[in-house]
């Protein structure tokens, strides 16, 4: 006969809650873990993980290898989090000086397609008694062939407008004396482009500050 106080020996078939926290809260910590709240959580499932072997100490628990998924997944998180600041703080002067790079070139293209545009319209001021056209189209088939025309007028950044230039209205003949000032063709750019290209009467192209633009 065994004392009343005393069972048999046997597996465990309680679960271990703070088992089950750690892994979840390490699973939550390592999925977040670029926020600075991941290696909050990484840090709870640590405890959770330690806390949890504590209990299991003192009775018998399951979630053994819970415990040390959540451990694991914590103190690798936390060791894994420095890594990814310095992988960070490398790697982001290298990011902008190539979205810098990019953005120039993209720049660079739509002086060159003003520039190509401007050159057109001067011909035909020639050829229609110093008259510009009147719009974009007039310039179709002997100024520019129809398909040069659309890829010219198309915006050379992401989200821009098929016709991302227009013409600015104004008399002509212009005086040499103000055909520095007078702009003739103008740039439409998307919002988060900073600076527009224009192109002015005496032929330079520039670029000025986009009056639609939203600083992100």
């Amino acid at each position: 006969m065994m004392p009343p106080s005393q069972h048999p020996a046997g597996p465990p078939v309680e679960w271990s809650k703070k088992a089950i926290a750690s892994t979840i809260l390490g699973c939550l910590g390592f999925a977040t873990l670029w926020l600075v709240g991941g290696l909050f959580l990484a840090a709870l499932a640590a405890v959770c993980g330690h806390l949890a072997r504590h209990d299991m100490t003192l009775r018998p628990l399951r979630g053994r290898r819970l415990t040390a998924l959540g451990l694991g997944l914590g103190y690798g998180s936390m060791l894994l989090f420095p890594v990814l600041v310095l992988i960070v703080a490398i790697s982001l002067p290298a990011f902008n000086k190539w979205r810098s790079d990019q953005d120039a070139g993209l720049q660079s293209l739509s002086k060159v397609n003003a520039s190509r545009l401007f050159v057109a319209c001067e011909e035909y001021a020639r050829a229609n008694r110093d008259r510009y056209p009147a719009e974009w189209d007039d310039l179709s088939g002997r100024f520019l062939p129809a398909a040069d025309l659309t890829s010219l007028l198309k915006s050379a950044f992401p989200g821009g407008s098929r016709r991302a230039f227009e013409l600015v209205r104004h008399d002509r003949p212009v005086l040499d004396a103000i055909s520095d000032s007078v702009i003739v063709i103008q740039e439409i750019a998307p919002a988060q482009v900073p600076e527009i290209s224009v192109v002015y009467a005496d032929g330079t192209v520039a670029t000025l500050h986009n009056p639609d633009y939203e600083k992100p």
